[in-house]
C-alpha cells in the first residue's frame, strides 16, 4: 500500500475527522499509481460487475466511462491536442471528471475500510434515496455500509466546502438515519445484482462510515489547508450512533489537468490496445 492515513483535524465536538491520503512517491509516481489502482483489469471489473468474467467488450465499455464521449468509438484518431483541447473546454466546470474521483474513493473504501465492500444501491421502503452511482457512493458488505461524496477540483478548500455544504452529503446521512426508523424493511442490490433485506434492527448494527473525498491540486504552501481542515466543524449531525463515523479525506496531486490528461490518454491508449488497432 503506498498510501496511509494521517489525521490533521478533528472536529471541536470531536465526533468528526478531516485526513491526508499521506505517501512518499513523488508526484509522477503518485500520478501512475492512481491510474494502476483504478485502471487494473480485475479491479475496475470489481466495481462494475462483481463476479462476472471480464470480457474484451465489458474492458472496452468500462475504460470508455474515463474518456470523453467525443471519443469514444473513434480512440485511435484522438489525439494529445484534442485531450488538451477538451479539458480546456471543460475547465470551466467544477464538477469536470469528478467521476474518476468517484472511482478512486470507491478503490479507496475497499483498501482502507473494508475488502470485502461491492458498489449497492440502497432501497428504504419504495424510495430509492441513495444510489451507487453520480456522486453518490453507495458500497456494502455484511459488515460495513459506507456513504460518499468525492470531488476532483483545482483547489482543496473548493472542494472540501462544496461537500460539507452540499445537502445531498450533510442530508444524507440524517436522511439515512430518520428513514430506516420504523422501516418494514431495507433492501441492499449490490453491483451484481444480488439482494439483501435487512430489518430495522439488523441494519442499525452495522457500522456506517460516510466519506467526503476531495482530489486537488496541491497548495504549494501547506498552511493554507488549514481554512479547510477547519470546515469539518461545520458538519452537524444530531442523534449520530457510536458505530457511525464522518470523515473528510483529501489528496494532493501536482495537477488536475495533467492527471486527467493522463487518465484519458491511458484509458484511450488501453482501448486501442484491446480492439487491436
Amino acid at each position: 500500500m503506498s498510501l496511509t492515513i494521517s489525521s490533521k483535524t478533528k472536529s471541536k465536538c470531536a465526533k468528526y475527522e478531516f485526513s491526508i491520503f499521506e505517501h512518499s512517491l513523488s508526484f509522477v509516481d503518485l500520478d501512475k499509481y492512481i491510474l494502476e489502482i483504478i485502471y487494473d483489469a480485475n479491479k475496475l471489473n470489481y466495481l462494475f460487475q462483481l463476479n462476472n468474467p471480464l470480457s474484451r467488450k465489458d474492458r472496452i465499455k468500462q475504460l470508455q466511462r474515463f474518456i470523453s464521449s467525443s471519443f469514444r468509438n473513434r480512440e485511435e484518431k484522438v489525439c494529445d491536442d484534442d485531450i488538451y483541447a477538451d479539458i480546456k473546454s471543460n475547465s470551466k466546470l467544477a464538477a469536470y471528471y469528478t467521476f474518476f474521483a468517484e472511482a478512486l474513493l470507491a478503490r479507496l473504501n475497499i483498501d482502507f475500510i473494508d475488502n470485502d465492500l461491492v458498489t449497492s444501491v440502497l432501497r428504504i421502503g419504495d424510495n430509492i434515496k441513495i444510489t451507487g452511482n453520480g456522486a453518490d457512493v453507495c458500497m456494502f458488505s455484511k459488515n460495513n455500509l459506507v456513504l460518499g461524496e468525492a470531488k476532483f477540483y483545482s483547489d482543496l478548500y473548493g472542494g472540501a466546502y462544496k461537500i460539507v455544504n452540499d445537502k445531498s452529503f450533510i442530508s444524507k446521512l440524517d436522511d439515512y438515519i430518520s428513514r430506516i426508523n420504523g422501516a418494514d424493511n431495507i433492501t441492499i442490490k449490490g453491483i451484481n445484482g444480488d439482494i439483501t433485506i435487512l430489518t430495522e434492527e439488523e441494519i442499525k448494527k452495522i457500522p456506517l462510515t460516510v466519506s467526503g473525498f476531495v482530489l486537488h491540486t496541491q497548495d504549494p504552501i501547506s498552511t493554507n489547508y488549514t481554512r479547510s481542515y477547519n470546515l469539518v466543524n461545520l458538519i452537524n449531525i444530531k442523534s449520530l450512533p457510536n458505530h457511525y463515523r464522518i470523515n473528510l479525506y483529501h489528496l494532493p496531486i501536482e495537477s488536475k489537468e495533467e492527471l486527467i490528461f493522463k487518465a484519458q490518454r491511458t484509458a484511450l491508449d488501453l482501448i486501442i490496445n484491446e480492439k487491436g488497432v
